[in-house]
């Protein structure tokens, strides 16, 4: 009876042991994932940023676009009174 219960907790600390490492594997491939979405958070945010500045920089020109058009009309406009003035 004796070998019997030996066995049992040998293999019982056998079953813990595979746990503990099973535990273990599982607990690095979440820390792994878990930085690859922390990586892909920042990446979003850069690439949320850059967005925003180009945003910016298109609303920038299309205000200068539509000021360089009003100069551009103006002078039209003068060149061709100065033609009728002739």
């Amino acid at each position: 009876m004796k070998l019997r219960e030996d066995r049992g907790d040998h293999d019982l600390t056998k079953v813990i042991e595979d746990c503990h490492a099973l535990v273990d594997q599982l607990r690095n491939k979440l820390k792994k994932k878990c930085d690859e979405v922390l990586d892909l958070r920042k990446e979003i945010d850069r690439l949320s940023e850059e967005r925003d500045n180009l945003l910016i920089i298109n609303k920038s020109h299309q205000d200068l676009n539509g000021k360089l058009q009003d100069k551009i009309n103006d002078f039209s406009r003068g060149v061709d009174r100065s033609i009728d003035d002739l």
